[in-house]
């Protein structure tokens, strides 16, 4: 995978700031509705991201004791702690403390140099460079937007850098979720049209037991799945049942049917 440090650090960038726009214009009772995510606000998204960039920039966070039907993990664990030294604040202050921190991380990111952004470490994703992880952090902040987003009814930020980002982020795990959470047969072709409002063609290739993404396939595709890049984005990180997408056709199969149905309700791969 290619890590273009200017672009992923301006695509942090403008997702924080798009952030900062959408907070700004949220009332009290909006930052305590409910998210898409079991157990979160729209305040505990922005607290979970603060929180993240806290660690990041190596400020310590309280430690609590977490004990929630939610945390299946300790990543989430880990999350639930970042929000509990924030449950007390209003949303206003949680956004203050986010602009601060950000502005303090995007410095330290632009002036980070080409080795350090290179320089591999621990990731979510494993082992990996750290604009890897620089990359993973615009998935993860554009999509809790959009966790929040959808509950209020104010759509918006579907599209633009950030949003092609994240859809590279998901787009990089595609031969995982077809071979290993699909469960994908030897010699599978399986596309999976993302029609917008980011659009991508993802072609993975099973062969000789292991799927991969390839540019091109030599035949027709076996299985294919099309949809559009918020459901994409919302299935492959676990916020809703692809049963109903299915039925209702924001998700729509083709080919070998059996194949292309039990890949779209195993999307989801995050943790």
């Amino acid at each position: 995978m290619s890590i273009n440090k200017t672009q992923i650090v301006e695509g942090l960038n403008q997702i924080w700031g798009k952030w900062s726009h959408f907070g700004s214009e949220l009332n009290e009772d909006q930052w305590q509705t409910s998210s898409r995510l079991p157990g979160w606000t729209v305040k505990d998204n922005l607290s979970h991201i603060v929180g993240g960039e806290y660690m990041l920039s190596g400020r310590k966070l309280p430690e609590a004791e977490i004990s929630a039907e939610h945390v299946k993990n300790p990543v989430g664990e880990a999350n639930e702690k970042a929000l509990h030294s924030f449950r007390e604040k209003q949303g206003n202050e949680v956004l203050t403390l986010f602009n601060e921190i950000t502005a303090e991380r995007f410095q330290v990111l632009s002036e980070m140099s080409e080795e350090e952004f290179q320089a591999v470490g621990w990731t979510p994703a494993g082992e990996a460079p750290y604009g890897r992880f620089m990359q993973i952090r615009v998935y993860d902040a554009w999509l809790h937007m959009q966790d929040c987003r959808e509950p209020l009814g104010l759509p918006g930020d579907e599209d633009g850098l950030p949003a092609e980002i994240a859809i590279d982020e998901v787009s990089s795990a595609a031969g995982y979720i077809v071979g290993k959470k699909g469960g994908a047969p030897e010699g599978s072709r399986v596309q999976i049209l993302i029609s917008g409002p980011v659009e991508r063609t993802l072609r993975v290739e099973v062969k000789e037991g292991r799927a991969s993404l390839v540019e091109t396939f030599d035949e027709d595709p076996t299985s294919t799945l099309t949809l559009s890049s918020l459901d994409f984005t919302a299935l492959t990180g676990g916020r809703d049942d692809s049963t109903m997408y299915i039925e209702d056709g924001r998700v729509v199969l083709g080919g070998d049917l059996e194949v292309a149905r039990r890949i779209a309700e195993n999307l989801a791969y995050t943790i």
